[in-house]
């Protein structure tokens, strides 16, 4: 990530300014700008906005230039874990979900056949061949079950599941034991051990079709094992493999009286630990998750599409409801609710894609409301409702940014809260499942991650300015695209 000090470099380069020049141009000492640049001293605020106009910075820049200034006061772990989720966001958008280039067909061997006499098994390369194995075999039952305590940090087993989840055919039952760190951060800061722990997991809970479980527990401390040369297990209907902290060593149990007794200590541990996911593809439900998300100080929404919802009247909403649906009335109710509570927040954050905008001027849908449910809108609705957007957003009413395409998955969206939680919605656009389905979250220390990311999305580089935002949805209205 740049610092301010080599963007004001990178500025003064490319403007072909003098640090001299430049100096006596904003009214300060050179030796005070030579301090800045070099990353021994911090330019007074004021000073911003003297830097934006004798460098002629666009609107871009100076946005740049601002977001690179705040950058320095920030906190480490909160700008690390800005960096965390801009990462998993990137990969989420970046999945391949063509069809996989080979499938695994038949195994060659059984595990009998395979492990023999064996119950250790050295060596990451072996262990990770007794996994594969015991998966096969598993995942060829009907009634394909797995638990297990190994942490996410094990990225082995969180790729060889997110890949097998994404051949969309398996429908195995994994249930998985998380320990979180219990410590506060420093100053209120962000826990970066539980957040890394959720960015490892967040695309299995997506692609899993539900069938993914993970629990987590608090620990005074991530767990260091002194003594227990397998702290971690997983099992299977058939056996238990018990695995070293560092999963290079692995121990196989296939007796029936091993395997009930792991099952039973891995149900009473579950009983102790607190659900991490909540899903849910029922539409009341869903909207109901929206609406938990929503804090009393504002609704704060990411997706491809902009959120029109400040601008739904009751008797818009009946209007393009399908009337034939079973439970109208009560999606009608629950809609209802939800959109008045979005026209009256304090704070209303939309983010969104140009070309998420233009998909709506092109067909009137909504991708977080399936077409089964709401009728598309009309080319009139349409461009009223990008003009009142547009409108919103230049007076201060929406705080509305198109961002940067690839940053955020077009198949996804999130409300976060900073204190009821976060929702993940999977909409129309996700390719391997049919209908929307919601994950909701309600770990302090996540929530207050994930808000904070969205919070910081304004003043970054990831988004476009307010009014370049507000611009690019009237040019589209005009051009009726």
């Amino acid at each position: 990530m740049l610092l301010f000090s080599e963007y004001l470099r990178e500025l003064l380069k490319n403007k072909q300014m003098s640090v001299s020049s430049l100096a006596r141009a904003i009214g300060v000492e050179r030796t005070q700008l030579s301090k800045a640049l070099s990353g021994h001293r911090v330019l007074p605020y004021h000073l911003l906005e003297e830097l934006a106009y004798y460098l002629r910075l666009t609107p871009g820049e100076e946005k740049k230039l601002r977001s690179y200034y705040d950058e320095q006061f920030e906190k480490e772990g909160t700008r690390r874990s800005y960096e965390l989720i801009d990462k998993l966001f990137h990969n989420l958008s970046c999945l391949d979900f063509s069809s996989p280039a080979f499938e695994e067909t038949r195994l060659l061997v059984n595990l009998e056949q395979y492990a023999g006499e064996r119950t250790i098994f050295l060596g990451e390369t072996n262990v990770q061949f007794l996994l594969r194995m015991v998966l096969s075999e598993e995942m060829s039952r009907p009634d394909a079950r797995l638990e297990l305590t190994v942490p996410p940090s094990d990225s082995f087993l969180v790729t060889e599941l997110l890949h097998r989840y994404m051949d969309d055919k398996i429908t195995m039952e994994i249930s998985q034991i998380i320990c979180f760190d219990a410590g506060f951060a420093q100053g209120g800061d962000i826990n970066l051990h539980n957040l890394e722990s959720f960015c490892r997991i967040l695309p299995i809970c997506l692609l899993s079709g539900q069938h993914y479980h993970p629990y987590y527990y608090y620990d005074s401390s991530v767990p260091i094992h002194y003594t227990d040369p397998f702290p971690y297990f997983m099992v299977t209907h058939s056996c238990v493999i018990c695995l070293s902290e560092d999963g290079s060593c692995a121990l196989l149990l296939r007796s029936p009286d091993a395997i009930f007794c792991y099952q039973r200590h891995f149900q009473s541990l579950a009983d102790k630990s607190h659900s991490l996911i909540q899903y849910t593809s029922d539409p009341l439900e869903i909207l109901s998750s929206y609406q938990k998300c929503t804090g009393e100080d504002g609704f704060y929404m990411v997706m491809d599409q902009p959120c029109f919802g400040r601008f739904y009247s009751e008797d818009f909403v009946r209007a393009h409801l399908r009337q034939e649906l079973p439970g109208f009335t009560q999606i009608l109710s629950a809609a209802t609710d939800r959109f008045t509570l979005l026209r009256a927040v304090p704070h209303f954050y939309t983010f969104f894609t140009e070309s998420g905008v233009r998909r709506f001027m092109t067909d009137g849908t909504l991708d977080d409301y399936p077409v089964e449910i709401v009728k598309p809108f009309s080319p009139q609705v349409r461009c009223l409702l990008m003009r009142q957007m547009s409108g919103a957003i230049q007076n201060g009413d929406i705080i509305g940014h198109i961002f940067n395409e690839g940053i955020f998955p077009d198949y996804l969206a999130m409300c976060t809260s900073a204190e009821k939680g976060i929702g993940f919605f999977t909409t129309r656009q996700f390719p391997l499942s049919d209908g929307l389905c919601s994950v909701r979250i309600r770990e302090p220390n996540l929530c207050f991650a994930f808000h904070g990311w969205m919070t910081h999305l304004p003043g970054s580089n990831l988004t476009w300015t307010a009014k370049e935002t507000a611009e690019t949805l009237d040019r589209l209205v005009e051009s009726g695209t």
